[in-house]
């Protein structure tokens, strides 16, 4: 296989997978611009109440307004809200990484198949390493993850 023929089929290769990417059903899963803030915001003000309830469960205990027993129930019952809260927002920081890696990718799409981007330009931004085995047989090792995904 020439120089030539493996640059075309790496570019090929890519465009087919940028058409792919913006074809692709992640276009229709944005969110809208802020609505992460909005909930992750909303969030962590939960946990921060839920810190205050529980701060004033303890000086109620130790003021001897509830008993033992009440203080142990109304923290655990704050504890296990924390810890749900917790996740919930952890979750909610994944999501926002997935999605803004998927805008990336869809980034890097429109970057391939805007024709005024040369292929050397396209193969510096997306490739890593192509290797050539026996038979012809190419395999491409992308520099993003993401934007391998459906081929």
């Amino acid at each position: 296989m020439s120089a030539f023929e493996l640059e075309d089929a790496v570019l090929t290769t890519i465009k087919k997978q940028a058409e792919v990417v913006l074809a692709s059903g992640n276009l229709s899963g944005f969110r809208k611009k802020g609505d992460f803030e909005r909930r992750a915001a909303e969030c962590e003000k939960q946990i921060r109440q839920c810190i205050e309830q529980r701060q004033r469960c303890y000086e109620q205990f130790v003021i001897t307004e509830i008993d033992r027993e009440v203080y142990k129930t109304l923290k655990d019952d704050c504890t296990a809200q924390l810890d749900r809260l917790n996740h919930q927002l952890a979750a909610l920081k994944q999501s926002e990484r997935d999605n803004q890696a998927t805008q990336k990718s869809v980034s890097f799409a429109k970057e391939v198949l805007n024709e005024t981007t040369t292929p050397q330009d396209i193969v510096n931004v997306l490739v890593d390493k192509v290797f050539v085995s026996p038979g012809n047989q190419i395999e491409i090792r992308w520099k993003f993850a993401d934007f391998a995904e459906g081929i």
